[in-house]
């Protein structure tokens, strides 16, 4: 089983971390969640028949939503701010730009309802399909396509207002 999370891991990394930090909202807790996701998996030992994405996508989700709970239990971790060290110099035209477009996604993403922007994550940047969407997250089929035009309909409307 390890060797098929190594390679899960391999091949849908970003997308596990785009769902990660749809749920939480915070790069740390979406990388840690990751972490703690993998950590169980490989210490359960036991994995499904079939294939095994959908259901690492939802460990994935699950220690997510875990992290979020903790922390609304924890009132002094939601004013914490971690500063980003990571940029030591002036960002470029481009980069201010590609941001700026970054930023009207993520803001667009983080107004529609938690499950309609889960199911855009896993499939926009997991490139899962919409029956391993519908495993991970245990509901039929219909429900997570429907879901998902509808999420594009509200992320079209919402970029097209500020665009």
């Amino acid at each position: 089983m390890r060797r098929q999370l190594e390679q899960v891991y391999e091949q849908y990394r970003q997308g596990l971390f785009s769902l990660a930090l749809a749920v939480t909202g915070n790069e740390t807790e979406a990388e840690d969640a990751v972490h703690d996701a993998f950590l169980k998996l490989v210490r359960h030992g036991q994995s499904p028949r079939g294939d095994l994405t959908p259901y690492v996508f939802a460990t994935v989700r699950n220690a997510a939503m875990d992290r979020v709970r903790r922390r609304i239990r924890r009132p002094e971790a939601r004013h914490t701010v971690l500063a980003d060290t990571r940029e030591t110099q002036p960002p470029s035209e481009q980069a201010l730009l590609k941001g700026e477009r970054d930023r009207l996604i993520r803001n667009a993403l983080d107004n529609l309802p938690e499950l309609q922007q889960q199911t855009v994550v896993m499939k926009m940047y997991g490139n899962l399909t919409f029956q391993q969407i519908a495993d991970a997250l245990d509901e039929p089929l219909s429900t997570v396509s429907s879901r998902y035009q509808r999420a594009l309909k509200a992320l079209r409307h919402s970029l097209e207002e500020l665009l």
